[in-house]
């Protein structure tokens, strides 16, 4: 590109502005005029002969443009936010923090500061980019680029562990997801042990605390499974991870006590495979017998619930007969085969998937997980046959 001498010349002078206040600026770090000009040169010197893109009265004028005409003080900032998937905010000091400048409040024209409001919150875009990183379906450069799209779209001055203060936020307590995403974020990044309310619904349908809680625990790192969003959590009784379900914790405090048991080589698909009830435990080998009738679609089942790695196949006359009592002749003329399915996960909660597939599967070991659902189904059946 050619070099111009005359930045006030420049088409791109919009362009220049809204570039440095959405990869630079945020609620806690906004930016006066100077700073975002002395910026624009900085990164854009390049294409003029003495490095000078823009002038500052040229960024006052833009700015004073973007926030009295588009950005408007007494306009709705969220409704502006989804209109346009941003916003400018012109804010002024107050204290030790910023408040919105309205123009004639004060008698001399103050410091005014500004910056970017994107259309997502970090913990949206992190919601975003557990979700797809846990959606196994995608495949590994599918993942890539879709979170490398997904990470564009938060201004770069979002590093890891420097969000909005959402403490001082006045929290819904029936909406508590992201607030809390957010919270658990922080406490990770900054990792530290935090004190949690672990709660469970009453009849009247409202959370109630837990027996034991509040709790101080160790948080690792969360995850998306079976369709909820979980806290994962060093547990010192068996020495593994524990879960925990985000939508019910109530209250989150972090504390001033380090998190020693990380989990680097946490890989979120492979852990929900081997925890596919989002039961803590020790991961142990599974075998199961499983009914394939060529229209019950069982392994469907079994790659949506434990993925690709489960080793498959058909079992033999000596299984069946330990196991049924009849050989694979037996159950061909009833258009059944059966497979032996071999994984490694937690048996714990692995129950309540036994349970609900009981008609096409059956657990042959271990035998503590087998012990626990026959209990399960006689219970059960016993209501059947009052």
């Amino acid at each position: 590109m050619a070099k111009n001498n005359k930045p006030e010349s420049s088409r791109l002078n919009l362009f220049y502005v809204l570039h440095v206040l959405a990869h630079e600026s945020d609620e806690e770090h906004p930016m006066t005029a100077r700073q975002i000009k002395e910026k624009v040169d900085a990164e854009f010197g390049y294409f003029s002969e003495d490095g000078v893109i823009i002038s500052l009265d040229t960024v006052k004028r833009i700015l004073d443009e973007l926030t009295d005409r588009i950005f408007a003080a007494d306009m709705d900032y969220e409704q502006l936010t989804y209109q346009y998937g941003f916003c400018i905010h012109c804010v002024v000091k107050a204290g030790n923090s910023y408040k919105v400048y309205r123009g004639g409040d004060e008698k001399i024209s103050p410091k005014k500061y500004y910056y970017y409001e994107s259309g997502f919150t970090p913990g949206e875009i992190r919601t975003l980019k557990d979700a797809v990183e846990t959606y196994s379906y995608f495949s590994e450069d599918d993942v890539t680029e879709i979170i490398r799209k997904i990470i564009r779209l938060r201004p770069l001055s979002y590093t890891q562990g420097q969000y909005y203060d959402v403490s001082a936020m006045d929290r819904d307590k029936d909406s508590l997801l992201m607030i809390n995403i957010e919270d658990l974020n922080i406490i990770i990044h900054n990792k530290k042990c935090a004190k949690i309310e672990y709660c469970y619904y009453d009849y009247n349908k409202k959370l109630v605390c837990r027996k034991g809680y509040p709790k101080v625990i160790e948080p690792v790192d969360m995850m998306w499974s079976n369709g909820c969003y979980y806290l994962l959590a060093y547990n010192p009784v068996y020495d593994g991870l524990a879960s925990y379900r985000i939508d019910r914790i109530t209250d989150i405090e972090q504390m001033d006590v380090p998190a020693t048991h990380r989990d680097k080589g946490l890989n979120p698909v492979q852990y929900r495979h081997k925890h596919p009830i989002m039961f803590g435990g020790e991961t142990e080998r599974i075998e199961l017998l499983c009914r394939d009738t060529g229209m019950n679609y069982i392994m469907n089942t079994l790659i949506d619930t434990f993925g690709k790695n489960v080793r498959v196949s058909v079992a033999d006359d000596s299984l069946l007969q330990q196991v049924l009592k009849h050989d694979s002749r037996y159950y061909k003329e009833q258009g059944i085969t059966w497979l032996k399915v071999v994984l490694d996960a937690t048996s714990g909660g692995l129950d309540l998937w036994a349970t609900q597939f009981c008609d096409d599967c059956v657990v042959v070991s271990p035998k503590k997980l087998v012990d626990r659902i026959k209990e399960k189904l006689t219970v059960g059946l016993k209501y059947y046959q009052i």
